[in-house]
């Protein structure tokens, strides 16, 4: 069921849009479990479930802060979770794998792993967040929230052309990776 406003989960996306760590620490922890469910199922590993999920999550963060998600009319754990099966798709298919399983079935039958409250990877997000530069965000909210094409992107930040843009954008989510396997390398020092 959905309210006026749009969305079921509208109060937790406005929690999230205005900095509530607390809201997402457990939208990020309610969710992780599903996810390592179908990376595992589908030919992955825990590394593999932990990148697709820091580079969705960072993906739905960034349009919840962007205002994109404020008329969601699903859930925003389900709209998570297909952002997530996409992109391991999109990962399966560059190593020449396919999925296992459907996209109903496996969320009909992902479990939530429980989690202590210690986990690192929300405050990872958050650091990587903060630290990525303000080119790499405004790219990544081109790309991400705006779904705008690389050409429209080199024109609107200044870049040669869309291969240049295309470039930048893979360096930033490099640079986001990168960012957080440090803050997390940190952590388990």
């Amino acid at each position: 069921m959905t309210t006026e406003i749009g969305s079921p989960d509208f109060p937790l996306i406005q929690a999230i849009k205005n900095g509530n760590e607390k809201a997402l620490g457990l939208f990020y922890k309610d969710n992780f479990g599903k996810i390592l469910h179908l990376v595992l199922k589908n030919s992955g590993s825990d590394d593999d479930a932990r990148d697709v999920y820091q580079d969705c999550m960072m993906e739905v963060v960034l349009q919840i802060r962007g205002g994109r998600l404020d008329q969601l009319s699903s859930r925003l754990s389900t709209y998570l979770y297909s952002v997530c099966y996409y992109k391991w798709i999109d990962r399966l298919r560059q190593k020449g794998k396919q999925m296992q399983t459907g996209f109903d079935e496996d969320l009909e039958t992902a479990v939530i792993e429980e989690e202590d409250d210690s986990t690192p990877y929300l405050p990872a997000l958050e650091k990587v967040l903060a630290q990525i530069g303000e080119k790499c965000m405004l790219l990544l909210k081109a790309f991400y929230y705006e779904k705008l094409t690389m050409t429209q992107i080199a024109s609107k930040l200044g870049f040669a052309d869309e291969n240049s843009a295309k470039s930048q954008k893979n360096k930033c989510m490099d640079k986001a990776r990168f960012l957080g396997k440090n803050v997390l390398k940190q952590h388990y020092s």
